[in-house]
């Protein structure tokens, strides 16, 4: 449910070999790029947009969302019947995350949320997932997992096994996710262990050197060359 591909500046997944790996592999993604509306025939269009307070995730978009209000943000996906995803938010180490912008608590936000990221591969530790985990569970929200690949090799390191629906249907979407919170008790148990697996999830860490190294040498090679 997060995978980005090479218009984000950090990844360097070009888009035709992950159709090819996608579709092999039998993946439908989530194309989450940073701040763009990627769309694919493969996948579903996503867009990770920075707001104000926070980054989260718009699913299902027909257009790019460009407010930074973080309510106007959320009320442009809504206004598409989009559904709102909160990637990593627990993650401290990400200059983003939503956890540092004191808006997990908020009425009025939580009343918006559709799913939460319970885990994300390309955290260091198991601790934010824990607490993302924890927070779905406090709250009752449907639970994601994102394997958040920047390169071709992180690509399925977290998946959902989903019956098959219409990627037009966000509505089908969730009626079919909601089918899944039984999973929820079986993962409870396995929190602390890599991967995370129950009948319907897998999901485990990638390899740190992605998030300390490769994806900030990256991210500042295109930066300076403009690509």
């Amino acid at each position: 449910m997060h995978v980005h591909t090479i218009r984000s500046k950090c990844s360097l997944n070009n888009i035709n070999l992950l159709k090819k790996i996608c579709l092999k592999n039998d993946i439908v993604p989530v194309i989450a790029d940073h701040n763009l509306a990627t769309k694919t025939d493969f996948g579903i269009t996503g867009e990770e947009i920075a707001t104000d307070r926070g980054e989260f995730i718009g699913l299902f978009l027909n257009e790019e969302i460009n407010e930074k209000d973080i309510f106007e943000a959320i009320d442009k996906v809504k206004e598409q019947g989009g559904l709102v995803y909160l990637p990593h938010p627990f993650d401290v180490r990400r200059r983003r995350s939503l956890c540092k912008f004191n808006i997990l608590d908020d009425r009025e936000f939580i009343k918006k949320v559709d799913v939460v990221e319970v885990f994300n591969s390309r955290c260091i530790t198991n601790e934010p997932n824990i607490k993302a985990f924890e927070y779905a569970r406090k709250h009752d929200f449907l639970i994601g997992v994102g394997s958040d690949a920047h390169f071709i090799w992180e690509i399925g390191n977290a998946y959902i096994n989903f019956e098959p629906f219409d990627m037009d249907n966000p509505k089908e979407f969730l009626k079919l996710l909601s089918k899944y919170k039984k999973d929820m008790e079986i993962l409870s148990k396995n929190l602390e262990e890599n991967p995370w697996i129950s009948p319907n999830y897998y999901a485990k860490k990638g390899c740190s050197l992605n998030i300390l190294l490769f994806s900030k040498v990256i991210k500042k090679i295109r930066r300076k060359l403009d690509i």
